[in-house]
């Protein structure tokens, strides 16, 4: 009886835990070799992603994009 038991409940432990591969379309290869790099000291690697969003949002749009983050700001 417990044997079954265990059966059942390993069964079903399988199913919880075992998960498939993500993917993300016709983009898993450029996914996977983002996520690669960044596994490995993820946070210089942000901080210059950040710093280069935030000038390309600064040429594109000037000053005023302190006007746009002060709108966003109010909304929430």
């Amino acid at each position: 009886m417990s044997d079954a038991r265990y059966e059942r409940f390993q069964k079903k432990w399988n199913e919880v835990t075992d998960l498939p591969t993500q993917t993300v379309g016709p983009f898993t290869p450029y996914y996977k070799m983002i996520t690669k790099r960044l596994k490995v000291m993820p946070l210089p690697k942000l901080i210059f992603i950040s710093i280069v969003c935030i000038l390309a949002l600064f040429f594109i749009f000037g000053s005023g994009i302190t006007r746009i983050v002060s709108l966003l700001q109010k909304g929430f």
